[in-house]
């Protein structure tokens, strides 16, 4: 039963982990210049980041540890990576004003270290919610994983139709007269930072899932798996990148056109009342416990004896009078 129960919570967590080697191996691929693959393995990260949660719900395998193991695959697949993708081909281009150092250069940096704080940021809001506060059917700002991910199928869509880039993910369904335009590359930094604030911010956006509509669960169905298909065998980021860019677009716009949902607010990222008692770090509230623990046994014992005493006197004097009554002649 003992190892029934610790392979039922390590399933999910092992997809978790296997995820952040994604995440490692794209930062070596971005630094070795193969920018493909990079995106890819980010790729490789988003679906993986599905199939963990589907997995611990499945076996019942949820667990704290799990909560904040995909807290920091997060932060490396769709914080740090796609930062660092984009940082690295960017400036690696002759032909961009990224390249050599300048205002340019330096905008480029501040839009992509903007966005990963902005990743951690919103990763560190969600952990610091209680169970009670976190909301079931909406998501306030972007995912980190749909940020990353639609940032990533768009840099692959692009540089598929780039000329100065090997060919690489399958045929051009496009056509080969298509050609990606060189200030499409410089206004990429524009879309980072838009990316970044959009998840940092509190723009209420529904959660991807079935509906009651047999029909249009099953349009959603086939879509998802023909994204894992093509995502997996590293082709045709054209199928891919419409998706999630239409979802994004249009829930966008609808949370704010809803009345409803923009009556909703995220839960406060600081406490309204400031708390009496400082806190006590884990530590040393641990052994102030030990100590107390310790100090309430001491007087125990301490209250025990007298009180045993006591009784062992008045047991004495009970059994003296006792015995006086039987001693007395009738």
């Amino acid at each position: 039963m003992a190892s029934a129960r610790f392979l039922r919570y390590l399933a999910p967590n092992v997809i978790t982990l296997a995820s952040m080697i994604f995440g490692l191996v794209s930062l070596w691929s971005s630094h070795r210049g193969n920018y493909p693959l990079a995106g890819w393995l980010i790729i490789y990260a988003v679906l993986t980041d599905r199939m963990d949660g589907v997995v611990a719900r499945a076996v019942k395998g949820t667990s704290e540890l799990g909560m904040q193991l995909d807290s920091f695959a997060d932060f490396l697949n769709f914080g740090i990576a796609p930062a660092y993708l984009v940082l690295t081909f960017l400036s690696g281009r002759r032909d961009l004003p990224y390249h050599e150092g300048g205002w340019e250069h330096t905008l480029l940096f501040v839009a992509c270290g903007g966005y990963m704080l902005c990743a951690v940021f919103r990763l560190a809001r969600y952990n610091v919610l209680s169970d009670d506060q976190i909301p079931t059917k909406i998501f306030f700002g972007f995912p980190t994983t749909l940020s990353g991910g639609m940032l990533v199928i768009w840099m692959l869509l692009l540089m598929k139709y780039d000329p100065s880039v090997a060919p690489f993910g399958g045929s051009r369904l496009f056509g080969d007269s298509l050609v990606t335009p060189v200030w499409a590359w410089k206004y990429l930094p524009i879309a980072v930072a838009v990316m970044g604030y959009l998840m940092a911010s509190r723009l209420p956006m529904p959660k991807v899932g079935m509906t009651k509509n047999k029909a249009v669960s099953a349009f959603l169905m086939t879509l998802i798996l023909v994204g894992y298909i093509c995502g997996f065998a590293m082709r045709y980021p054209e199928l891919c990148f419409w998706m999630p860019t239409a979802w994004s677009i249009m829930f966008l716009f609808w949370g704010q056109a809803s009345a409803k949902w923009r009556a909703m607010y995220p839960p406060p990222l600081f406490p309204k009342k400031s708390i009496e008692q400082p806190r006590i770090r884990p530590q040393g509230d641990l052994e102030d416990l030990v100590l107390d623990e310790s100090a309430a046994s001491g007087t125990a014992l301490a209250t025990a004896k007298p009180a045993s005493a006591s009784a062992s006197a008045s047991a004495s004097a009970a059994g003296t009078a006792v015995d006086g009554v039987a001693a007395k002649p009738e």
